[in-house]
């Protein structure tokens, strides 16, 4: 067999069985439609989050976001002396997810996040999706919901340093919800972050303040004995004065560190009242979302090509599989294919 014979045959049998090519194409396109169709909607959020952190660490050539972040110079975190969280870390982290899937909301008959993004998925199921059995207890339902938040949420910084933060649902009304439970979350976790710092720092100062108060006491008692004991004697000697002045030295310095320490306890008291957020929203996540839906035009077209290249490959696979088998004998053994098979495979055909 020819290419030539080949090419004549091709064109034969596609002729002949043309009706057939037609109606698997429609078949296979109007299948794909169906898909297109039974695939849920989906519509997605943004929110843009930007640091306003006052701090000294802060200037108008680095973003105050990137104290936020973790970045920047070495040491440097989000509130002068606190450790610094990486806010892309903790947006995606499993604490802010399971967080958000416990928080109840009222205005949806006061259930619970994973609750609603389950019943969701279960009223919007997909063509090859199966139902989500809703979990019996709480903690395996906040785990659920957990990982359902994780596959819709992304979270990066764009070239500003401004968190772009981002959810995916099926539900416009649990779309927002669940984008500001995220948000709040965040901001959040901060706030009680640097309330946990000033607490400690507050205890932690209040304990030295009272300390030092009682070592300054006893420094008192200690002088008021010493000058019991000196009472009738010369005071202008060595041996009585200086270690009474050594005393009072002591009770000096234990006086400036009195001060340092009452400094810092109402530091630690002021930060511990002043704890107020640190992140705000630029572009908050509010309808109109990014609807992303499969084109029934687009899938029609893609069956309609595929069902026809699918059944023109099987109709003419024997063919090449013939002309490949003989071209390989010829290479191999020389031998040409014999007229008696030409004129057999013609008459089949």
């Amino acid at each position: 067999m020819t290419t030539s014979e080949l090419t004549r045959l091709i064109f034969k049998r596609l002729k002949k069985f043309r009706y057939i090519i037609l109606a698997a194409s429609i078949i296979l396109a109007v299948l794909m439609v169906w898909y297109a169709k039974q695939t849920p909607v989906t519509l997605t959020s943004r929110a843009s989050i930007f640091s306003i952190v006052s701090s000294p660490e802060s200037s108008s050539t680095s973003s105050a976001l990137s104290v936020l972040i973790g970045g920047g110079e070495s040491g440097k975190s989000f509130s002068g002396d606190d450790a610094s969280i990486n806010i892309v870390e903790l947006a995606l982290s499993r604490y802010t997810r399971e967080a958000v899937a416990a928080t109840k909301v009222p205005s949806m008959g006061n259930k619970t996040i994973a609750e609603l993004s389950i019943n969701d998925i279960n009223d919007h199921l997909g063509l090859l999706e199966t139902k989500i059995e809703m979990p019996k207890t709480q903690e395996q339902l906040i785990n659920t919901g957990g990982n359902i938040l994780k596959g819709g949420l992304t979270a990066a910084l764009n070239k500003t340093n401004t968190l772009i933060l981002t959810y995916t649902g099926r539900s416009e009304e649990l779309v927002r919800v669940i984008s500001y439970q995220f948000i709040d979350r965040i901001s959040k976790f901060y706030i009680d972050l640097k309330i946990e710092k000033a607490k400690r720092d507050f205890e932690f100062a209040t304990g030295k303040v009272d300390s030092l108060r009682r070592v300054m006491n006893s420094k008192d008692y200690e002088l008021i004995a010493r000058d019991k004991t000196t009472l009738f004697t010369n005071t202008n000697k060595l041996e009585y004065r200086v270690p009474t002045e050594n005393l009072i030295a002591d009770k000096q310095m234990v006086r400036n560190q009195y001060a340092t320490a009452v400094a810092n306890q109402q530091n630690a008291a002021y930060k511990l009242q002043k704890a107020t957020p640190v992140i705000q929203t630029l572009d908050r996540p509010e309808p109109p979302y990014d609807i992303q839906k499969k084109s029934k035009v687009f899938y029609g077209l893609l069956g309609f090509a595929l069902g026809a290249v699918l059944t023109i490959g099987l109709l003419i696979s024997g063919l090449i599989m013939r002309f490949i088998r003989e071209e390989t004998n010829r290479m191999i053994f020389g031998n040409s294919p014999s007229k008696a098979t030409t004129t057999t495979t013609a008459t089949v055909l």
